[in-house]
């Protein structure tokens, strides 16, 4: 994900900023899985937590920055990362709790929220596709002035 929204930067400044924190992200992931392999099989909290904050802080500075341009890809997409991983952040970092909304007989966990928010990026994404895929047809299909040549009516 880093290097998508590297490419979607256009100032210098930001793009090197990217490059460095992926870089520094790498190596740190590289160190902590080196020591401890046996964080693949477990929740690796440090890997959640620096790698969804990173995300959702490049997306944030990409909704700020498109704002300002007036250009407006990839918002569907931007809010969705965002909210999903937020709210996935927030429940990954409370751990393996057993924590439970409201009692008996109505009983919701929070990884039913984690689910429902994944539904509405995956619906996100959808609708950036279809936005971006429209603005391309209709890019391609442009009407050609017809009154210029009396045959093509």
């Amino acid at each position: 994900m880093s290097i998508f929204f590297y490419s979607l930067f256009s100032n210098i400044v930001l793009k090197r900023i990217i490059l460095s924190f992926l870089i520094l992200v790498l190596i740190l992931l590289v160190i902590q899985y080196s020591r401890t392999p046996d964080l693949y099989w477990r929740f690796n909290l440090f890997e959640i937590g620096i790698t969804s904050m990173l995300l959702i802080v490049y997306a944030l500075i990409f909704l700020i920055e498109n704002f300002k341009t007036a250009k407006h890809n990839y918002l569907y997409f931007c809010n969705g990362l965002i909210i999903y991983l937020a709210s996935s952040l927030s429940i990954f970092l409370s751990g393996n709790t057993d924590w439970v909304i409201f009692t008996e007989p109505f009983v919701l966990d929070l990884w039913f929220f984690n689910s429902l928010f994944y539904i509405l990026y995956q619906f996100l994404i959808y609708k950036e596709w279809k936005d971006l895929n429209h603005k391309e047809v209709s890019r391609e299909s442009d009407p050609v002035d017809t009154f210029d040549d009396p045959g093509k009516v």
